[in-house]
C-alpha cells in the first residue's frame, strides 16, 4: 500500500474549556477570554471583545478575510455561554 491510500484527519478534543480574564493587547483592557486546552498542545485563546486568537502564547494569524473579528467574537461569546459564562 501507498502513502496516498491513507486519509488521516486531526481534530483532537479540548481536555479543558474555561473563561479567562486577561489584558487584552488589541483591546488595551482586561477582557474575556474563551480558552481551550488540548493534551498535546498549548491553549487556544480567543478575546471576546476583539476576536483576537493567540495559540500557545504568540497571536494567531489574521486571516485575508472580511467579516473575521465579528465571526470569532461570535464564536467567544457563544462558548462561553456555553460552559455558562456571560460575556
Amino acid at each position: 500500500m501507498t502513502a496516498e491510500n491513507f486519509v488521516h484527519i486531526h481534530a483532537p478534543a479540548p481536555i479543558e474549556e474555561r473563561c479567562q480574564v486577561d489584558f487584552c493587547p488589541t483591546c488595551e483592557r482586561p477582557r474575556r477570554m474563551f480558552v481551550r486546552y488540548f493534551e498535546w498542545y498549548g491553549g487556544t485563546v480567543t478575546c471576546a471583545g476583539c476576536g483576537e486568537e493567540w495559540h500557545d502564547g504568540e497571536r494567531g494569524e489574521r486571516p485575508f478575510a472580511p467579516g473575521w473579528r465579528k465571526q470569532n467574537i461570535q464564536y467567544a461569546i457563544r462558548n462561553l455561554a456555553r460552559i455558562g459564562v456571560k460575556a
